[in-house]
C-alpha cells in the first residue's frame, strides 16, 4: 500500500455552506497533485470545479436535495440535469426518507430508477444514493439499499455528515451483505482519520467521502512512503 492508493478512493467534500470560490480553486489543485479520486462539491461550485479539473483525471461530483432529500422527484431531476450540464460526472442523491416511511420501498426504488435515467441520458457516469443510515434501523438499511441498486445507482453511500450519527463500520458490512457485489459503497459521514478510513475500506466500502481529506492524505504519506 502507497499514500496513493488512499487517494484514489477518497471523494474530498468541500460542501460547508460557508465555502467560498477560493477554497475550491485550492483544493482542486490539492485534488490534482494528490490524486483524489474526486471533489465533491455544492452545485453552485460545479462550473468553477469544472473549469479547474477538466483535463485532469480528477472526477467532479456533486450533491442533489443536498442534505435532506426530500425535495419533490421533479426538483431533484431538473438538479441533476443542470449539474451535468455544469460539468458534473458524478451524482449523489439524497433519498425521501419521509416518503420511505409513508409509503415503503417501492417509493424510493421508483425514485432511483427516474434519478438513474435523468444522470445517464444526461452524460452522468455515477450515482450514488445517500440512505442516511443515522434515521434508519438494521432491516430498513438492508430494504432501502436493496431497492436502490435494483433500481440501478451505481453506489450506496451511507451518510450526507449532517444526519443524526456518524456512520459505523456495522453499517458497512451490513449495506455489503445486502447488495454484495451488485453496486459499490461509498462511506461517509464522520470518518476523520487515517485508521478510520482504513477500517471502512477493509469493511467493504470502496470509496471514502470525508471533508478531512488534507489531514488523512498527510498521515498516510508519512505512513506509508
Amino acid at each position: 500500500m502507497n499514500w496513493k492508493s488512499i487517494s484514489k478512493v477518497i471523494d474530498a467534500a468541500i460542501l460547508k455552506p460557508n465555502t467560498t470560490a477560493e477554497e475550491i480553486q485550492r483544493f482542486a489543485y490539492e485534488a490534482i497533485n494528490d490524486e483524489y479520486r474526486s471533489i465533491c462539491v455544492s452545485p453552485y461550485f460545479v462550473s468553477l470545479a469544472y473549469s479547474l479539473l477538466k483535463n485532469t483525471n480528477t472526477k467532479i461530483c456533486t450533491v442533489v436535495a443536498f442534505p435532506f432529500g426530500y425535495n419533490a422527484l421533479s426538483t431533484k431531476l431538473y438538479e441533476i440535469k443542470t449539474a451535468v450540464e455544469m460539468g458534473a460526472n458524478e451524482i449523489d442523491y439524497v433519498i425521501n426518507l419521509g416518503a420511505y416511511f409513508s409509503y415503503g420501498d417501492e417509493a424510493i426504488a421508483i425514485e432511483a430508477s427516474k434519478v438513474v435515467e435523468e444522470a445517464k441520458a444526461n452524460g452522468a457516469e455515477v450515482v450514488k444514493a445517500i440512505i442516511e443510515v443515522g434515521y434508519l434501523n438494521e432491516n430498513q438499511i438492508i430494504e432501502v439499499s436493496k431497492s436502490c441498486v435494483s433500481s440501478g445507482v451505481d453506489y450506496i453511500k451511507t451518510s450526507t455528515g449532517y444526519g443524526p450519527r456518524p456512520t459505523k463500520i456495522e453499517d458497512i458490512r451490513l449495506i455489503k451483505s445486502a447488495i454484495g457485489n451488485k453496486a459499490g459503497i461509498k462511506a461517509s459521514g464522520g470518518i476523520k482519520t487515517l485508521d478510520v478510513l482504513l477500517s471502512f475500506l477493509d469493511a467493504g466500502a470502496n470509496i471514502i467521502g470525508t471533508s478531512s481529506f488534507y489531514e488523512i492524505i498527510s498521515e498516510a504519506k508519512r505512513r506509508f512512503s
